[in-house]
């Protein structure tokens, strides 16, 4: 808030800065999206899933095919 003064005994103006982070979020109606709101983060969680068994099938598969020394 920037207050402009003009004289001390009439009201004081105020001038107002807005900025984009105190705007209101645009409001977005949950029945018309496309997917699911959950859709993202279950996809998310399922790859990751995928990710961590591949890693071990693939760990797995190269400890035992090596020649280790015993």
């Amino acid at each position: 808030m920037i207050a402009v003064r003009e004289n001390s005994t009439t009201t004081v103006p105020y001038e107002w800065e807005y900025y984009y982070d105190y705007l209101d979020p645009v409001i977005v109606d949950e029945s018309k999206l496309k997917y699911n709101k959950y859709s993202v983060v279950i996809t998310f969680w399922i790859i990751l899933a995928a990710f961590v068994g591949f890693l071990f099938l693939t760990l797995t598969q190269m400890s035992r095919s090596g020649n280790l020394p015993r």
